[in-house]
């Protein structure tokens, strides 16, 4: 196998299909790069435990050439460092070429490398064929979903089902829900109303797909029982599913509430930055306390000391109040909500409570509050 290919396709290419190799990994094939000069240009596949993609750099684009003076072939090379050597290269084109399976020989004209290469027979399958549900729904809602939700996701593997992100077709919306069990947060868009599933992913997984969209408009999911596939451009990437029935959110979000404050959005992340400053460790607690005479926000710690500091301009509706909550956790979901405004809303003390975004009802952020005593 031999090609020469434009430098800058060849290194994009690599960065995209480099989102689903690990830095470790118990099936050392699966550190490499499957590259294969095909009719269709050079494809290139990487495959890990979560995901898989797979992505092709076409031999021309209109009427600029891509890949010149190649034969058809397949290897498999360390991923890592044939993106850095691409990386390196300072030439406008690069030439590969495989000898007897062992070496390929990178070359931009003036550096040249010999990297180890090996047969990519043994490398394992990866299965692409779409079924279930296909549709089709915009790059931009779709990075809208994640963005306002992943973060809510629990980061370690304690409870698997809580890693991902439950993406739910039915009536006529698309809905992401992501929870660690102490914070829930969910996005609707608009679909199809023919549209009916469920699958778990896994957040990180869903995270890496949208950073892939770049300048694509529309993506095609695939949800099946077992996978989902989601194609865009000249990528395909497959995310297996994670087993389980995720909590149901319906009957976690509060519908009817006795304490409302309506309030600036970099205000109260300034005042929460401001006095949570003393806290000793990352879970941070902030107090709210409300009343119809004004809000305070405050932190204490017995280590450094306390801070507080006053909220103007704000409407309250309520008996007075006091609400603990984790600091980062509403700091998190008020950003998620990308409004000037937003609208907390309380049933009590102890009970979860909500943020939303007054001027958009298809984003909810639900915080359980903290005991403080």
């Amino acid at each position: 196998m031999r090609f020469t290919i434009n430098k800058n396709e060849f290194l994009k290419g690599l960065l995209i299909a480099s989102h689903a190799v690990g830095s470790k990994n118990a099936n050392p094939m699966l550190l490499g790069f499957k590259l294969e000069m095909s009719s269709l240009g050079l494809e290139i596949t990487a495959n890990n435990d979560d995901i898989a993609i797979w992505t092709v750099i076409p031999l021309a684009n209109e009427e600029k050439e891509i890949i010149r003076n190649y034969t058809l072939g397949v290897t498999l090379i360390n991923a890592h460092l044939l993106t850095e050597v691409v990386r390196k290269m300072e030439g406008e084109e690069i030439s590969l070429e495989v000898i007897d399976d062992r070496v390929a020989k990178v070359d931009d004209g003036n550096t040249n490398y010999q990297l180890n290469c090996q047969s990519a027979e043994e490398y394992p399958d990866i299965d692409l064929e779409k079924g279930g549900n296909i549709f089709n729904v915009s790059c931009a809602d779709l990075a809208k979903l994640v963005e306002m939700t992943a973060f809510a996701a629990l980061d370690k593997n304690t409870r698997p089902i809580l890693t991902a992100i439950n993406l739910r077709g039915e009536g006529g919306k698309l809905t992401a829900t992501a929870t660690d069990s102490a914070r829930l947060s969910r996005k609707s868009v608009e679909i199809d109303p023919s549209i009916r599933f469920s699958a778990n992913i896994p957040a990180r997984t869903l995270s890496e797909v949208v950073r892939l969209f770049e300048n694509n408009i529309e993506v095609e999911i695939a949800a099946s029982e077992t996978k989902v596939i989601f194609s865009f451009g000249n990528t395909v990437v497959k995310s297996r599913l994670i087993g389980g029935d995720y909590p149901v959110s319906n009957a976690i979000i509060p519908t009817n509430f006795n304490y409302r404050l309506s309030v600036s959005a970099s205000a109260l992340l300034n005042a929460i930055d401001r006095v949570s400053v003393l806290a000793t460790d990352r879970a941070a607690v902030v107090k709210l306390e409300m009343t119809s005479d004004g809000i305070e926000v405050s932190s204490s710690s017995d280590q450094t000391g306390s801070g507080a500091e006053t909220l103007t301009a704000v409407q309250y509706q309520g008996e007075r109040l006091e609400v603990a909550f984790n600091a980062l956790f509403v700091t998190q979901a008020v950003k998620a909500l990308v409004s000037d405004d937003v609208e907390l809303k309380f049933i009590g003390e102890m009970k979860p409570f909500v943020i939303v975004n007054p001027n958009d009802d298809s984003v909810v952020e639900l915080i359980t509050p903290m005991r403080t005593r």
